[in-house]
């Protein structure tokens, strides 16, 4: 599934300087310098696009969450960032050149908000005007102009979105990435239907780490089940997991009950670096798995990385939460039974 960056907005200087002139086509150039070329609109919202996600490919431009999480974010450096976003300036009485994309923006860079600034000169058609106001979601390239206590300031090179394209439609790319997990051909047993109570969640409480990794290995067939130590990349790395009968290669990240709430980065190792290992060796799905369920925050962080990868090399990434692992160890006949209770007394 390749990406495809259908752009609302250009900076056509910063994008000439951006790419080699001699690798764009003769009416590209034209077309970014302003020149009347045919079907320049066009050119300019779909086909330079392409161009920029090379150059984020080879450049290795990160995700805006890797940058914070590696202590690299400074001014001056690129990033992109996929997600929510306010715009700001689009009404038709607003006779202000200047215009903005906001975001709260959640851990590691919690505290902070992501703000877009950029000129009307650079919109490419009508449908930026609908699509980038108000509240609204958006791929942004850009680079970071100034970080202060509260704030994360960004110039763009390129907003648009971020797509892949299936017969008929074009769809969001970051959600074609994400697998359920009765997408692994050896999980298709579990029940999606099946929801346990509050009652039955609370024995996720009892079930250890290493009983989720020996029931998982169990089922993709693996006959080795690595221990636990403290420089591992992923909990458990796999090259038997099946989807839709073709093998692909998984890294895990399992976290038990030892923290049973929520999942938030702050559960990830300082400055949440599992997440970081976790994408360090090349797989084509990376998991996360957890007893209880996954944060907001973490789930974006993950679908940052996985889409950052993604444009490099073809990856997909899945949450097996609380409720999935219990439909998993169910499954697999491993789901505790309950407690015993005290005979009623009379």
């Amino acid at each position: 599934m390749a990406a495809r960056l259908m752009s609302f907005y250009l900076s056509r200087d910063r994008v000439l300087g951006l790419l080699e002139s001699t690798e764009l086509p003769l009416s590209h150039i034209q077309a970014l310098q302003g020149f009347e070329v045919p079907m320049a609109s066009a050119l300019l919202s779909n086909s330079v696009g392409n161009y920029l996600l090379d150059a984020i490919a080879t450049g290795e431009v990160r995700a805006l969450q890797q940058l914070a999480l590696d202590g690299s974010l400074a001014a001056g450096k690129p990033f992109i960032y996929n997600g929510h976003f306010y715009g700001k300036g689009f009404g038709a009485n607003n006779k202000s050149r200047g215009l903005t994309l906001t975001e709260k923006l959640d851990d590691p860079l919690e505290g902070k908000k992501l703000v877009i600034e950029f000129s009307k000169n650079g919109l490419l058609n009508d449908t930026a005007y609908s699509r980038m106001s108000g509240s609204t979601r958006l791929f942004v390239y850009a680079y970071v102009a100034e970080i202060t206590d509260d704030t994360v300031r960004g110039i763009p090179f390129a907003i648009g979105d971020l797509v892949t394209h299936t017969p008929g439609m074009s769809l969001p790319f970051a959600s074609s990435l994400q697998l359920l997990p009765t997408s692994i051909d050896q999980f298709s047993r579990m029940d999606p239907h099946w929801m346990p109570s509050k009652t039955e969640f609370e024995r996720m409480r009892e079930v250890p780490e290493q009983k989720v990794k020996e029931t998982i290995a169990g089922m993709l067939g693996e006959l080795h089940v690595p221990a636990d130590w403290g420089g591992e990349e992923s909990d458990l790395f796999s090259g038997t997991l099946l989807v839709d009968g073709q093998r692909r290669t998984g890294a895990f990240l399992l976290k038990g009950p030892a923290k049973f709430h929520p999942m938030t980065m702050k559960d990830l190792g300082k400055n949440g670096d599992q997440v970081y290992r976790l994408f360090n060796p090349p797989a084509d799905i990376y998991v996360v798995q957890h007893c209880h369920t996954i944060g907001p925050a973490v789930r974006k962080t993950v679908e940052a990385f996985a889409l950052q990868r993604s444009l490099v090399a073809p990856c997909r990434f899945m949450f097996i939460d609380g409720y999935d692992t219990a439909r998993l160890l169910r499954a697999a006949g491993e789901w505790p039974a309950p407690a015993n209770r005290s005979p009623r007394k009379r």
